[in-house]
């Protein structure tokens, strides 16, 4: 026999040995007659090639090696003992890992919201977040790297989505501007005469409103970025104006006002979850239909 050739019956025949010292007492507390506990003991030391127990006094006595061993058994056995109920858990989707991908603004607009239906389902959920654009996150969902991903329509046709959140475009302008005043509601031909700021990279859909109302002549001269963060930092240095998802007003970048369009100009944004629908993932598969639920068409 391996040194591996050995059963978890044995084990426990052999803490319980080992705890009474006694194997009329532990084969008692096993619901089993002595003889053939004695022969698990006897097998187990054949397996390990080692003595358990001293058995040259009154009784029986551990061994330096089997003291050692004890430890390691008790371990052993707790966690076969565990492993059922971890394993049952994982696949109802009380525990386990969501691996969450998100955009930069979605962090202020809707991760809170999706973080805490997670945990409505289990706080023994890991949630892994990553931090990417739109198009590198789908990638990531195909790719079996990310489970869910919080993303800016469009949505590819081959993934799964439901759209969870909706929020209106705001026009972020200079607080050092006199003309921006609290409660003032700003029309496109006034963000049109200023340089606007817009992610073409980032925020895609951001990018297709702006291309939608402004002239194509006012976002080729605008300021071109990539992240919102620096997009407003020139705004509040006065370079820019940007059309923004309101949820931007939460970074509170200094120097920047927040605006409403005019009622005539108003337009929204949209963050859609999207998933792979060949996922298996059962902490995903129970957060779909909180997903759906909450979803606003």
């Amino acid at each position: 026999m391996s040194e591996a050739d050995f059963s978890l019956i044995q084990l426990r025949g052999f803490i319980a040995v080992a705890q009474e010292q006694h194997v009329g007492r532990a084969a008692a507390r096993l619901g089993m007659t002595q003889p053939p506990l004695t022969r698990q003991i006897q097998a187990l030391e054949r397996s390990l090639g080692i003595a358990l127990f001293d058995r040259t006094g009154r009784g029986l006595s551990l061994t330096e090696a089997g003291r050692t061993f004890l430890v390691d058994a008790c371990r052993v056995v707790d966690l076969a003992d565990a492993a059922p109920a971890a394993a049952r858990r994982i696949a109802a989707g009380d525990s386990g890992t969501l691996r969450l991908g998100f955009t930069a603004i979605a962090a202020f607009a809707v991760l809170a919201e999706v973080l805490a239906a997670v945990s409505e389902l289990s706080t023994a959920i890991h949630v892994e977040l990553t931090e990417q654009v739109s198009q590198a996150q789908c990638e990531a969902v195909r790719a079996g790297v990310l489970d869910l991903a919080v993303v800016r329509p469009p949505v590819p046709d081959d993934l799964v989505s439901t759209r969870i959140h909706v929020e209106d475009v705001v026009v972020a302008v200079p607080q050092s501007d006199a003309r921006w005043g609290g409660g003032t509601e700003v029309s496109l031909a006034e963000v049109a005469a200023g340089r606007t700021g817009y992610s073409p990279e980032g925020d895609p859909q951001v990018r297709g409103v702006c291309a939608a109302l402004l002239p194509v002549d006012d976002l080729v001269q605008g300021q071109v970025t990539t992240q919102v963060s620096t997009m407003l930092a020139l705004v509040g240095s006065g370079h820019a104006r940007a059309l923004v998802p309101r949820s931007c007003a939460a970074m509170q970048v200094e120097g920047v006002r927040f605006c409403e369009l005019a009622a005539a100009d108003r337009q929204q944004v949209e963050l859609w979850a999207a998933w792979r629908e060949s996922n298996t993932n059962p902490v995903l598969q129970r957060l779909v239909p909180v997903l759906r639920a909450r979803s606003t068409g």
